[in-house]
């Protein structure tokens, strides 16, 4: 191929990389790589898309039609192994409204040029512990899971040792003149290795959750307690309303301290949750507080209408503090909130 060159870096061949792996990030991809090469990932990004700002987007979600072309052009890749990696290729399960939309529903904010607090990235413990490679799975970013299906812990989103969010953005040398290949896998701010952090044991009903909430994400249908979907998306859809009602809404912070309270869950979260503004994107809270939510998805869904008929009611509830006119509702919560809630 011909020299490509882009502000003072250049690339005159096709860069044979490390492999991607099953199901990884293109940004974990990207920073395996990078460091291997005894690079920023930020360089490595300019090599390849010559676009010194390409690294602070989302490129785990979608890319330009150019950017796409730019990558193939550089790196042995194969394109249906780019396809399905990106996030926008592979979302019709849980959102496929993107002709309506740009903006990935359920996806985590994890981008610094993305508005708000980051949700950063969450991860399983024991799956980069035991990882032959380890890497970031694209499933890790999405905001109805909770808990990992193969090892059946709960997902981290912080370091264990000092807190900070897990940074996959900025990589800088420390004390060495090279980076430590294994950089990604400790925490950026204290160096903790993230392999290290304790395997927890999710609440029960978050974990049956999160196993049901998988296999819909994987097989395009299927059932959440006593409801069986065709389309998996449909689920998610309503899942959707009911989460950013209880996690969202100012009625929704009394039914979030109940969960809370018969769980024995952290009585924190209740004062998190009360911090928590109007409107605000569910997918874009911490983890702890999506736990509730899924754990409240469980409870609801197991004997769906029955017990969040009662809950409801038991709040004084109706559809006016559920429901919004600027929205879709799928059939099956749109039918209890027009004859059970009104």
């Amino acid at each position: 191929m011909s020299s490509n060159k882009y502000q003072g870096l250049e690339l005159s061949y096709r860069l044979q990389l490390l492999p991607i792996c099953k199901d990884e990030l293109l940004r974990s991809w990207f920073i395996r790589n990078a460091l291997f090469l005894n690079m920023k990932p930020s360089q490595l990004s300019t090599i390849i898309f010559r676009n010194t700002d390409i690294w602070k987007s989302d490129i785990d979600t979608q890319l330009s039609t150019k950017s796409i072309k730019s990558l193939l052009s550089a790196v042995e890749i194969k394109k249906e192994d780019l396809d399905k990696t990106l996030i926008s290729l592979n979302c019709d399960y849980f959102y496929p409204h993107l002709n309506d939309s740009k903006q990935i529903k359920w996806v985590l904010n994890i981008g610094v040029h993305q508005r708000g607090r980051k949700s950063s990235i969450q991860y399983c413990p024991l799956c980069i512990s035991t990882d032959r490679v380890p890497y970031f799975r694209t499933y890790w970013r999405f905001g109805f899971l909770t808990s990992c299906h193969i090892h059946n812990i709960c997902f981290l989103d912080s370091c264990y040792s000092c807190g900070a969010l897990i940074d996959l953005v900025r990589y800088d040398k420390k004390n060495d003149s090279y980076f430590n290949q294994i950089d990604y896998l400790k925490c950026s701010q204290c160096s903790f290795d993230l392999r290290e952090a304790p395997k927890i044991r999710p609440h029960h009903h978050e974990l049956k959750a999160n196993q049901e909430h998988f296999k819909l994400l994987t097989k395009g249908y299927g059932s959440v307690g006593n409801l069986h979907f065709n389309y998996s998306h449909i689920y998610y859809d309503g899942f959707k309303r009911i989460m950013s009602f209880l996690l969202c809404s100012k009625k929704g912070a009394e039914i979030f301290k109940y969960i809370v309270d018969i769980n024995n869950l952290d009585k924190n979260l209740v004062d998190d949750r009360y911090l928590v503004r109007q409107h605000s994107e569910p997918e874009h809270l911490r983890l702890s507080m999506r736990k509730v939510s899924i754990i409240f998805s469980y409870y609801i869904m197991k004997d769906w209408p029955v017990s969040f008929i009662e809950i409801c009611k038991e709040f004084g509830i109706t559809k006016r503090f559920i429901y919004s006119p600027h929205l879709n509702y799928p059939f099956w919560l749109q039918r209890v909130l027009d004859s059970k809630l009104k």
